[in-house]
């Protein structure tokens, strides 16, 4: 299995996970354009991708979705509540969907999808792992705090990608966010903060994951070094087993592009 970041952050997310033949989007909050720009860059034909998994409706997530999935014949794999929200209006009717349950497993291909719920201002939002030979994904972004449940589901993770959305110092003094904002990212139907991230890693990672990607990133309310090492600083507190190898396990996903391979 593989998986690649084709995007991160409020510009737009889109991850691609592949495993033998099968090959899997988690959102297109890109244009469909640049999407599948992306895609051909990293070497993956567009028309290959054999599903789409939405996990919001939030146009960061969304935005791409419709034109994407109809121009390359891709099913949509969303829950019934996220497909009325996402409005796909006019166009739905020549769109191919599968309900899935934000509590239920499914399975596309060769990879078994495990989503869960997670505290976020959407619908029926969720958060997901991926299996598949042995080896798991971690996909936990969008959600105001991090859940026992989420503790729970990311253990055993190879891979973990995780929200380090805002640094919270940042956040109260941006200039380019008003209050409302700045309330609603740091509600518990939010975004994580470096802080929860922290704390996370401090106190409930099992140390497993040789690759732990911090992703979503405001460009605004944060920066990747920032982010960084806060993480860093979090495994340390764990002692050698944890700090280990951590300045090459912990990097951060491009809010402008993409991110560098990672095999299993």
């Amino acid at each position: 299995m593989r998986v690649r970041i084709i995007g991160s952050g409020s510009s737009g997310n889109v991850l691609y996970v592949e495993s033998g033949e099968t090959r899997i989007l988690v959102d297109v909050g890109l244009s469909a354009r640049e999407a599948s720009r992306r895609l051909t860059e990293a070497g993956i034909d567009p028309s290959s991708i054999d599903g789409i998994v939405v996990t919001h409706e939030h146009g960061d997530h969304s935005r791409g979705v419709s034109v994407f999935a109809r121009s390359n014949d891709i099913p949509v794999y969303l829950t019934e509540g996220t497909r009325e929200a996402c409005q796909f209006g006019r166009f739905e009717s020549k769109m191919r969907f599968v309900d899935v349950q934000s509590s239920e497993s499914f399975q596309i291909g060769s990879l078994d999808i495990h989503p869960f719920a997670v505290p976020h201002d959407a619908v029926d939002s969720f958060a997901l792992t991926i299996e598949s030979g042995g080896a798991k994904i971690g996909f936990v972004t969008d959600l105001g705090y991090i859940t026992q449940l989420v503790c729970d589901r990311v253990r055993g993770a190879d891979v973990l990608i995780l929200e380090s959305n805002h640094d919270v110092e940042m956040l109260k003094i941006c200039p380019h966010y008003p209050w409302s904002l700045k309330q609603r990212v740091l509600s518990k139907h939010g975004h994580l903060s470096n802080d929860h991230v922290s704390a996370f890693l401090a106190e409930e990672f099992d140390g497993r994951a040789s690759h732990v990607v911090l992703a979503h990133l405001s460009k605004n309310t944060n920066h990747p070094e920032v982010a960084r090492l806060a993480a860093l600083q979090a495994l340390s507190k764990r002692g050698p087993l944890f700090s280990f190898d951590a300045e090459r396990r912990v990097s951060t996903a491009d809010p402008d592009g993409m991110s560098p391979w990672i095999n299993m």
